[in-house]
């Protein structure tokens, strides 16, 4: 009988030196390190190779979605109940639109954002759609 057999064992656990019982303690210790370890290696290369899909994904992604910005120009539907609302979205939306596509230095710096009354606003249903779909597969 193996020493971990006898370590397993409850009946022959108290019969086992200090020495003996030190000894499968250790090696049920490197054990369970050394399963863990391994699992984890294998985690950070199944992240690593999913990371690179992705990244290469949003790379053909984005390409096909300039030319389709620049095939097609881009408009805002504006409703009866809360034009003055979507009109000023669409007016903010077509400025930073404008700026990104011209020669921008790219720094657009946003200095004041104040909160709209009421419960539900635009923004926040913007934000929520958002939300939604950058959690799709």
């Amino acid at each position: 009988m193996g020493l971990m057999e006898m370590f397993a064992n409850p009946e022959t656990f108290t019969e086992l030196s200090l020495g003996e019982k030190l000894a499968g303690s250790g090696v049920t210790a490197l054990m369970g390190m050394g399963v863990t370890f391994i699992v984890l290696i294998i985690l950070w290369i199944f992240i690593a190779i999913m990371g690179k899909v992705v990244s290469s994904a949003e790379k053909g992604d984005k390409a096909s979605e300039e030319t389709k910005a620049a095939a097609t120009p881009s408009v805002a539907a504006v409703s009866a109940e809360s034009a003055s609302n979507d009109s000023l979205v669409a007016v903010i939306a077509a400025a930073i639109a404008a700026y990104e596509g011209s020669a921008g230095s790219g720094n657009l710096v946003v200095r004041k954002i104040t909160r709209i009354s009421g419960e539900i606003t635009p923004w926040s249903n913007a934000a929520r759609e958002d939300c939604i779909e950058s959690r799709k597969f």
